[in-house]
């Protein structure tokens, strides 16, 4: 409801048309003369009702009935109260009060009538006062305005909706947990909302009215020849798409991550703005790592599965014929009778040995097994490693040029894994000197340096940049072409290393090319003498020695019997456990894998008879990949004395000073 407006008569022509008025309707009869008021108003296009001074209807011109839809006989007689209700009626009631006064009133409202219909009307109630100055009556102006009032409502709920919205929206851009920038056509920052202050680390009203490159955007690098500003204009150039890209960020201190950016315009008027929703993928990108990290460990060991299922049975195959070779060349060694003889048997001991190395050095690449530290002496770790890949490297034209130092101490290191380290580095150096023109060299060189020794693997290569060295190290990221490295290597030689108590860098080699340092502790005195001791010559046994393979078996039963024991020989372990209470033997050197009754089968069966030789009991096997697992397994939480083939009697000597 519209208040009510005094709108008293002032000025000569209101007063000149009110006289009109009273001599016209009111002077003749003292009263209001509807006939009157019909030739004054009928005619007129405005809406216009009359009242009695009892406040009932006298009059309504034609407008004002089509208007509520009355006829006349409907109204005369009637009272507000009868025709539109009691609110309309109480409404109205406290402009009487001026009115009797002789002040006309005005005032806005809706009117229900009829069978519900209701229209907003502008009221202009005006008194018809009598000679004694008390009113007689009163006129109504009325005004439809509904359709105005209407649009007015609809103005106001749209704006209500606007405000509404914008308090969403400013709710929303208050609230995300993603930084939210508004940036106006010239990238001048209209709201920075509060996690792009967390994550950016600029107050809100410093960033509002700052360029968005000063405060968010990354420099080029010098020399790209581009700015760091243009990866950003590609993405505001197409943000009515909504475009969303990847790029980098930097905060108030700095720091550069990776975002990912969705940039949408919002058009306003003649005028552009542009929203920026930014996420910090540093998590993500820290999680897509690890991932890959982990599928590609997966990879490996499925390939590291598949590698060593085949090399099982290679093995197997192959250091049966290395035993026999190492055994006899050893006996040959022992039992020349002159120099040229024994020089021939030492060459031919050494081959033997050599193609073992090599055969075991594959196999420990693709060994899957906890790691074990040993006593382990960094020169022969080397020469062994570079010994495997002897024929690549001379195949590609590179010639590998050691420096050891003879004296090294001994470290505490497993064997395989560090193996594995050094191949990758030596396999590095060669990829990088792939485009060299020659010579193309490997340098290898160890020495002590306080309590640690060094390993150093370098190549007269083209090196690596120094902007990208410091990287060097990160998971997946390689320097080689695609197709050539995952950049898994190094990341995990670091590990291994690390693991060991050890470090690992790159610098410059001196004339060029790079040059990888693994400094690693020295095992300690107690480790060395262990490593160096020499073991406990034992006499006396009674050794049943069991193997399919005769020759493997003739030759370990001759060392055993060089090293003073007594040999049993048996072909089958169901022949050996025949003959076991006449024989009185009370050692045994069994093949793991036979056929019939296999090595730890004849073991259980053997301690079922005789607990006492539980740790008596060898196991020989040339299966390095699945045999020690398996001999391990089957002892639980036990142990089994175990020689891998091929051996040398150094390596029988030293299983037997094990014995019980």
């Amino acid at each position: 409801m519209v208040e009510p407006a005094d709108i008293s008569r002032t000025g000569d022509q209101r007063r000149e048309i009110g006289r009109l008025f009273d001599d016209a309707v009111i002077a003749p009869h003292g009263r209001l003369d509807p006939s009157a008021l019909a030739r004054l108003f009928d005619a007129m296009p405005a809406r216009v009702t009359a009242i009695d001074a009892d406040r009932r209807y006298v009059y309504a011109n034609k407008a004002a009935l089509d208007l509520f839809n009355f006829k006349i006989e409907e109204i005369a007689g009637q009272t507000m109260h009868d025709l539109l209700g009691e609110a309309f009626a109480m409404q109205a009631e406290p402009l009487f009060a001026d009115l009797t006064q002789g002040r006309a009133r005005s005032w806005s409202d809706w009117i229900v009538y009829g069978d519900g219909q209701r229209r907003y009307v502008e009221q202009t109630y005006s008194p018809c006062m009598g000679a004694d100055g008390q009113p007689i009556g009163y006129l109504a102006f009325l005004r439809d305005i509904t359709d105005l009032k209407l649009r007015e409502e609809g103005l106001e709920a749209r704006v209500a909706a606007l405000d509404a919205q914008e308090t969403i929206s400013s709710a929303i851009i208050a609230t995300s947990i993603d930084p939210i920038v508004v940036v106006d056509e010239a990238g001048l920052v209209l709201d920075f909302n509060p996690a792009a202050v967390a994550v950016f680390g600029y107050a809100r009203a410093t960033a509002i009215g700052r360029p968005f490159s000063d405060l968010i955007v990354p420099s080029a690098p010098a020399g790209s020849g581009t700015t760091g500003m243009a990866r950003y204009t590609e993405i505001w150039s197409g943000a009515g798409a909504d475009q969303r890209a990847q790029v980098e960020a930097v905060t108030a201190k700095g720091r550069v991550f990776p975002v990912e950016m969705t940039v949408s315009e919002i058009r306003l008027a003649e005028r552009r703005v542009f929203t920026a929703h930014i996420r910090d993928l540093t998590l993500t990108r820290q999680s897509e790592m690890q991932f890959a990290m982990q599928r590609e460990r997966l990879h490996q060991a499925e390939k590291l599965s598949a590698m060593g299922s085949l090399l099982a049975g290679v093995a197997h195959e192959l250091n049966n014929p290395l035993a026999i070779l190492v055994a006899q060349s050893t006996l040959l060694v022992e039992t020349s009778p002159s120099p040229e003889s024994k020089r021939r048997a030492e060459r031919i001991h050494a081959a033997a040995e050599r193609a073992g190395r090599i055969v075991k050095s594959f196999l420990a690449m693709a060994r899957q097994r906890p790691e074990k530290r040993e006593p382990a002496k960094l020169n022969q770790l080397t020469e062994a490693t570079v010994e495997m890949l002897g024929y690549g490297l001379r195949s590609h034209g590179i010639e590998a040029i050691p420096a050891f130092d003879g004296n090294l101490p001994d470290i505490l290191a497993d064997h395989d894994f560090l193996s594995q380290v050094i191949a990758n580095l030596i396999i590095n150096a060669q990829q990088a000197l792939a485009d060299q023109a020659g010579p193309r060299r490997i340098f290898l060189a160890t020495r002590q340096d306080g309590g640690q020794v060094l390993l150093e693997v370098a190549d007269n290569g083209p090196g690596v940049p120094p902007d990208l060295a410091q990287r060097i190290f990160e998971p997946y990221f390689t320097t080689k072409p695609a197709g050539v490295g995952t950049g898994i290597g190094l990341s995990i030689c670091k590990t291994v290393v690390e693991a060991h108590g050890g470090t690992i860098s790159l610098g410059m080699r001196d004339g060029g090319g790079a040059r990888f340092t693994i400094a690693l502790p020295t095992a300690g005195a107690e480790a060395w003498a262990e490593a160096h001791a020499t073991p406990e010559a034992i006499g006396g046994f009674s050794i049943l020695v069991i193997d399919d393979e005769t020759d493997v078996r003739d030759s370990l039963a001759e060392m055993l019997e060089l090293l003073g024991h007594r040999v049993l020989p048996a072909k089958t372990a169901a022949e050996a456990l025949d003959g076991l209470a006449a024989s009185a033997a009370n050692l045994a050197f069994v093949d793991l894998r036979m056929p019939g009754m296999d090595g730890l089968s004849f073991r259980d069966a053997l301690v079922a008879r005789y607990p006492e030789l539980a740790r008596r009991v060898v196991i020989m096997t040339g299966d390095a990949v699945e045999g020690p697992g398996t001999i391990q397994r089957h002892a639980g939480t036990g142990e089994i004395p175990m020689l891998e083939k091929p051996f040398s009697i150094a390596d029988v000597r030293r299983v037997l000073a094990t014995m019980e």
